[in-house]
């Protein structure tokens, strides 16, 4: 018979597996960023809760450790919980909401079972293995000039730079950034044995490595800012470490500069600073202004989790025709989702955090000379630890690291290791909750996992679908089938609607037999695809073209104007809406369209420029409408 400490034992065990294994499937699964892979990590968070929920019940005489991050933690989830049933678009707020849970979460698992100093060590060895091997897939990304993300292509804009598993290089950079400190003080304050401090810092060489090939600008000013930090404390705290961090510094700054003089990729994204129309330096900050310009209108409750995206196109400027998805900026995109509230709950997490390592400073900052057991790390756990999420704090100034649920999982993790450092400063967070307490940790867990369990698994089966029909090139009816599909299991999600209305339209172009049927199935599938958001300019436009091709022109021309009126500085829908004027005969109008479109891109514009030329030609004839 096993007894109650070897059960508690085991608990434990098993949510360190779980949660290395949660952070391991979000990571290598493309960042966790597709339905199918995050509804994984979501199921094996809830699993987590479910041991957690049991091993209260094997021990309830046990204690909890009650940071005060909790409270605002806790306040930031329920008010992203209120936000999201007031939201335009439903679909994007859920799976944001879900992302906040699952990471909510890890933080109160890692926070209240990994305290233990084997448990502890145990962890930073997996992340900094995960790191690691990561980085060294990025490595031979880059050197072999693969072009496949896994068993994926690679978007062609990315085209050069390594991504390991994730699909924006950049991401790959910050989560390196926030594992780098980690393994680098294992190096140099660490308790483990010489063969873990080399492995260690072969770790964190290859994830140097790692940062470089990501081509990413942000990684490198963020890598770069973790490094002096983590090397001046060393230099400052640790006086006999001094050569050690000198000639680290030497290592690192050599290998910085010999990577930048041999790749000529490395030196173009650092001379072209400024591409129009491009998530790069300037275009970041066309993107800014609009996000700005959208909180000024939303100060204090924000647009809704997860609406950027949804409400961009009314706010767009003529020079950033690409699709966003995030502001870019994490610290703008919390103004712009949630608000002057939203941001205010926000800070006071980051407030309590960043008290509670400062409160916990002097106990683990240990100088070479105390009287310490030296099987005791808490020094190195904390310094990598709080300069690795400074770091990614650093790279959230110019990405959107902590919406892609691997980074976010991860940074949860690490931030709970920090967190539970306050357990050496003080005793007063220690709580027992009681056979009450554990009365209503579990129904709230039980009413937690009664939404997330059914969500999940819908995620799950519409992310295997919709994984199909990526991978698919070719129209087929099986691409209807698929989309359908995918559309009764996610009903809420515009963006399939748009699809399936788009497989319709083009079925229809084909001009078979049954082409009137497909476009009908097409005005059905847009319309769907509006109701469900209705700010979508592009659904507008398509279902004009539609009418259109159905020969109902009165139709057509409000849907043209409705998606002008929604997406006004969008250059595909001003050449589509000028091509039409065109076909109607109005080429007048199409003309001041097609210069309006060439005056906001006047690169890699054809149509444009072949409207303005039919344009001119039938002005000068004299041509009647057609």
């Amino acid at each position: 018979m096993w007894d109650r400490e070897k059960l508690d034992e085991l608990c434990e065990q098993a949510l360190v597996g779980i949660v290395l294994a949660l952070v391991t499937v979000a990571v290598v699964g493309f960042g966790g960023v597709r339905a199918s892979e995050f509804a994984l990590v979501g199921g094996l968070a809830a699993l987590a809760l479910v041991v957690w929920v049991f091993r209260l019940w094997l021990n309830p005489s046990g204690r909890l450790l009650l940071h005060p991050i909790l409270i605002p933690g806790l306040g930031f989830v329920a008010y992203a919980a209120w936000r999201m049933t007031g939201v335009d678009v439903i679909y994007p707020a859920r799976r944001e909401l879900m992302l906040l849970i699952v990471a909510a979460i890890v933080f109160g698992v890692a926070l209240n079972n990994f305290y233990r100093q084997e448990t502890t060590q145990w962890v930073i060895h997996a992340l900094v293995v995960l790191g690691g091997a990561v980085a060294a897939y990025a490595i031979i990304q880059w050197v072999s000039g693969s072009n496949r993300i896994l068993w994926l292509l690679q978007p062609a804009s990315y085209v050069k730079r390594a991504g390991g598993p994730f699909v924006n290089p950049n991401h790959l950079a910050g989560f390196l950034v926030l594992l780098l400190p980690l393994a680098l003080a294992q190096v140099f304050v660490g308790r483990g044995k010489a063969v873990s401090r080399v492995l260690h810092g072969y770790a964190a060489l290859m994830m140097a490595g790692g940062i470089a090939v990501s081509m990413s600008r942000g990684g490198w000013a963020s890598a770069a800012l973790a490094l002096m930090v983590l090397f001046g404390w060393l230099g400052w705290r640790r006086r006999e470490l001094r050569l050690p961090v000198v000639l680290a510094m030497v290592v690192f700054a050599v290998g910085g500069i010999s990577f930048l003089m041999r790749s000529e990729k490395a030196r173009a994204r650092i001379e072209n600073l400024s591409t129009d129309g491009t998530l790069d330096s300037a275009g970041r900050r066309d993107l800014w202004k609009p996000a700005v310009a959208m909180w000024r209108d939303h100060r204090w409750l924000g647009v809704g989790p997860a609406q950027f995206d949804v409400n961009f196109p009314a706010y767009r400027t003529p020079r950033f025709q690409a699709s966003p998805v995030r502001v870019h900026n994490e610290y703008l995109n919390l103004l712009v989702d949630y608000g002057a509230a939203g941001a205010l709950a926000a800070g006071l997490v980051l407030a309590a955090l960043i008290w509670g390592a400062v409160a916990s400073s002097r106990y683990v900052e240990r100088a070479s000379g105390d009287l310490v057991a030296r099987g005791s790390n808490r020094t190195a756990v904390f310094l990598g630890s709080w300069v690795g999420l400074l770091g990614l704090s650093a790279h959230c100034v110019v990405d959107f690291d902590l919406h892609i649920p691997g980074i976010a999982v991860t940074a949860s993790l690490v931030a709970a290791l920090l967190a539970a450092c306050v357990r050496y400063s003080t005793e007063r967070f220690w709580f027992k909750p009681g056979l009450a307490g554990c009365v209503l940790i579990t129904a709230g867990a039980g009413a937690l996992l009664g939404w997330m369990l059914p969500a999940t698994v819908r995620l799950g089966r519409e992310g295997l679908v919709l994984n199909r029909v990526r991978q698919t090139r070719v129209l087929t009816p099986a691409i209807l089938a698929d989309l359908e599909l995918a559309l009764r299991e996610a009903p809420d999600n515009p963006r399939t609607a748009y699809e399936l209305g788009e497989a319709q339209r083009r079925l229809s172009l084909q001009g078979e037999n049954s082409w009137q049927e497909h476009a009908n199935r097409a005005l059905a599938a847009f319309s769907k695809a509006i109701q469900l958001n209705p700010h979508d300019a592009r659904a507008q436009l398509a279902l004009g073209q539609t009418y259109h091709w159905l020969n109902q022109p009165e139709a057509a021309a409000g849907a043209f104007t409705q998606a002008l009126k929604l997406g006004p500085n969008d250059v595909e829908i001003t050449n589509a809406v000028a091509w039409y004027l065109l076909q109607q005969g109005r080429a007048a109008e199409a003309k001041r369209m097609a210069q309006q479109s060439l005056a906001w891109q006047w690169w890699s514009n054809p149509l444009a420029q072949d409207i303005l030329q039919q344009s001119d030609q039938r002005l000068k004839a004299g041509a009647p409408a057609p």
